[in-house]
């Protein structure tokens, strides 16, 4: 009897503690979480109770996984699978199933995380655990999204809205929610976008979720990015940063760090946004969040790109591509394969640039991402225009550029507007579309666009105000590669 009431001291003990940590997390104390389950370790070791040991381990897995500690959630997954198997836990064993395959979704091996995925959701549907099913409905459509299947990834992310919105699951709402309008971002679909995105970001606030708050601000943030707003962006990232710092979330708070620094390299504070792209790089290494380098290391190759260190931004280019191609990430691969290529048209190196570009259209098209596609066309437009060997391909690039308008248009791309309108400007020499082009760069606050654009209107049309004008900004911004195509003769 006292061994009884003993064991039945020590459940309730671990369940309380359980219960305990899941809040804890949920208002960012995972350390407080973390001590508290160390403790339930403690006590179902004594107490030799195996169900409450792989409850406890399965807690502990959640927790490292929250705050990106990968090597340390796999080994307490594992660990909590192996005791539910032994229990003929199917619950439990399903659990365990979702959170290694996290840790092999966050490590690029997405045939491995599927695999785990999909065993979860056959175990949920046999038991009949719905909001189960929801999860691991929820993991299959994040994997198909990584790997650029979006019609998949929407189908999965839906059917797990579905039965979340059945059974009154708020939080599991709005995670779906924010996985719907993250798709559509990627489609370009922005008003899409932002739509599920504010949905997810009010459930987060009603519930008190300070992790997805901060996940949702980042996102965001992205959309106005994607528009072309730099400063409502900014404002976004800066709020995202602030929650993540305050609650330990270091994988949103270097992917916060990381779009603060592209927001201030577009706006001309390079040396500000190298600052942020290196703490967010230490972050990213430190929790072995691969894709997340690549993005920085992609960063950091556009910077120095746009400072004319251009040896130097194929370094950063080169790392990133290859981390993208061993995890897989096809968006990633999209993105820099267009940046290597456009750095080579900077080089002068045409047929590399070709091939490079070619490869980025490709991939851009089989992942139907159209803001992708629309830089990869600007690309192309002045490969064209660039490249003289059998003379200038005005033609094409007007093609390119009229292509890239109209995907701009679509998107409700500012940035994007103006980009194809100094092209065209360029091409038919057009003094009205260069002064709409430096207008929206203007109002966008992008200074290294609106210098571009003031040089190409000055060489263009004989304007040497407008060539004094683009020096005196690219002085500012310590853009030598610009500077030496100006040259150092008096304007």
């Amino acid at each position: 009897m006292t061994n009884n009431k003993h064991k039945c001291d020590h459940s309730r003990v671990i369940h309380v503690l359980l219960n305990r940590s899941q809040v804890l997390c949920l208002v960012g104390r995972p350390e407080l979480a973390l001590d508290g389950l160390q403790r339930g370790l403690a006590i179902s070791g004594k107490s030799r109770d195996k169900k409450s040991l792989a409850d406890c381990l399965f807690g502990v897995s959640e927790i490292y996984g929250g705050i990106s500690k990968y090597d340390d959630m796999m080994h307490s997954a594992k660990e909590s699978l192996a005791l539910y198997h032994e229990l003929n836990d199917k619950k439990g064993q399903a659990d365990s199933f979702i959170n290694t395959g996290c840790v092999y979704s966050a490590f690029g091996d997405y045939p491995q995380a599927l695999e785990c995925f999909t065993k979860s959701l056959g175990i949920r549907a046999e038991i009949g655990d719905r909001l189960g099913q929801a999860t691991s409905l929820n993991n299959i459509g994040y994997l198909y999204n990584q790997l650029g299947d979006y019609p998949r990834a929407l189908e999965y992310y839906i059917k797990s809205l579905k039965i979340k919105e059945e059974i009154g699951d708020r939080h599991g709402q709005a995670t779906s929610l924010n996985n719907l309008g993250y798709v559509y971002n990627q489609l370009g679909d922005y008003p899409q976008a932002f739509e599920y995105y504010i949905k997810s970001l009010k459930i987060n606030e009603e519930i008190g979720d300070r992790k997805g708050q901060a996940l949702g601000l980042n996102n965001i943030g992205y959309v106005h990015d994607s528009l072309g707003d730099s400063p409502r962006a900014l404002e976004y990232y800066a709020k995202s940063l602030k929650i993540s710092e305050v609650i330990g979330d270091r994988r949103v708070q270097a992917s916060s760090q990381s779009n603060i620094g592209t927001m201030l390299g577009k706006i001309g504070k390079y040396s500000q946004a190298l600052e942020y792209y290196a703490q967010s790089m230490k972050i990213k290494e430190e929790i072995g969040d691969r894709k997340g380098q690549a993005v920085t290391l992609n960063n950091l190759g556009y910077v120095h790109n746009k400072l004319g260190d251009y040896n130097r931004a194929l370094e950063f280019c080169a790392q990133s591509l290859k981390i993208q191609e061993e995890t897989g990430d096809r968006h990633g691969q999209a993105v820099t394969l267009n940046t290597i290529g456009f750095v080579c048209i900077e080089l002068s190196d045409f047929p590399q640039a070709r091939e490079y570009l070619d490869r980025a259209q490709k991939t851009a098209g089989q992942i139907q991402e159209k803001e992708i596609v629309r830089r990869v066309e600007v690309s192309f437009a002045e490969l064209e225009m660039a490249d003289t060997s059998h003379g200038p391909h005005l033609q094409k690039a007007l093609e390119h550029a009229a292509h890239a308008l109209r995907l701009a248009e679509e998107l409700k791309s500012q940035a994007g507007r103006a980009e194809a309108l100094l092209l065209q400007a360029r091409i038919e020499k057009a003094e009205d579309k260069f002064q709409e082009a430096i207008a929206i760069f203007e109002e966008l606050k992008q200074p290294m666009e609106t210098a571009k654009a003031c040089y190409y209107y000055g060489q263009a049309l004989g304007r040497l105000e407008k060539t004094a004008e683009a020096r005196g900004i690219f002085e500012k911004l310590g853009a030598k590669g610009w500077l030496a195509k100006i040259g150092s003769g008096h304007v």
